[in-house]
């Protein structure tokens, strides 16, 4: 009964964890091909607190803390060199690990700034689908299989000062924030789609995620839809605003009933209105450095 215990905390947890963080990752490049990945994890104080009470509780309700994985959750929110050092092998060929730091951001939410720095952004790999640090072996270890998620992701080419952007973040975010299985359930419930997704919009309060690339030492032209001064925006997404959207709402149940009948165009429109939102729609963005 204890380990069960045990494990039903370590698959909570895990889930808190999916739904209560926020993460951005800035591909700084200069014009020879050379530059640093900068990538944010900040965990709500809600996550922070409840992993405090559950450290509390275990002892005197007998849950072995190892079962809970408590020691693997602290490792996610603190990390040592040693394992962000090991994780630079996730961005490609050539990437090392140069610094990072753990705090705060400006709302209050702990986690780290991690560092890394590359010498040719050829080789350079932008994953949706990668995790830091220990979450995937939290992941595995809840029964939740992260090779399963459809994320997308970023490649790149440089010929002289071309940049070219290879892009999959719009075909991704659609499947990172619609949870096929939980939409499966929701129907056998009885619910709409979009009644499953407004249930979990609760969770995912101040959760942000988002994806972009500093060009130094400016940009001279892109054809980029979103940028400001040398920052091309390749997708920022408030969670909750995005899942209480009307529009995104309708979009889901038109989805689940007709998977066919949603063609590129019709995500690119949703794409256009939806608040809390900004995504690159193009496949290839080009950039020339100034």
């Amino acid at each position: 009964m204890k380990a069960f215990l045990g494990i039903a905390l370590a698959v909570f947890i895990a889930g808190a964890f999916t739904s209560c963080v926020r993460t951005s990752t800035v591909v700084k490049l200069e014009k020879d091909g050379s530059g640093e990945i900068i990538t944010r994890y900040h965990f709500s104080p809600q996550v922070t607190a409840f992993l405090e009470q559950v450290e509390a509780m275990g002892p005197r309700a007998g849950i072995p803390m190892e079962a809970a994985n408590l020691g693997l959750i602290r490792e996610i929110m603190t990390p040592d060199e040693e394992g962000l050092t090991a994780d630079a092998k996730n961005y490609g060929e050539g990437v090392s690990y140069s610094r990072h730091e753990i705090g705060k951001d400006t709302e209050g939410w702990e986690g780290y700034i991690v560092v890394y720095d590359f010498d040719d952004i050829r080789k350079i790999v932008i994953d949706q689908n990668t995790l830091p640090g220990k979450a995937k072996e939290l992941m595995e270890a809840s029964g939740q299989a992260p090779a399963a998620r459809k994320g997308g992701s970023l490649r790149f080419e440089l010929e002289g000062d071309l940049l070219t952007i290879h892009s999959s973040l719009a075909d991704g975010n659609v499947n990172e924030i619609v949870n096929g299985d939980q939409l499966s359930k929701a129907k056998e419930m009885g619910m709409k789609p979009s009644e499953a997704i407004q249930m979990a919009a609760n969770t995912t309060q101040g959760m942000r995620t988002g994806f972009f690339v500093r060009v130094v030492p400016g940009i001279a032209e892109t054809n980029a839809e979103h940028t400001t001064g040398d920052l091309i925006i390749l997708s920022d997404a408030e969670i909750s605003k995005v899942l209480k959207d009307p529009d995104f709402g309708a979009f889901v149940d038109e989805a689940t009933e007709d998977p066919e009948g949603v063609d590129l165009e019709k995500v690119k429109e949703l794409f256009r209105k939806i608040e809390g939102m900004t995504v690159e729609l193009a496949e290839e963005v080009t950039v020339r450095f100034q």
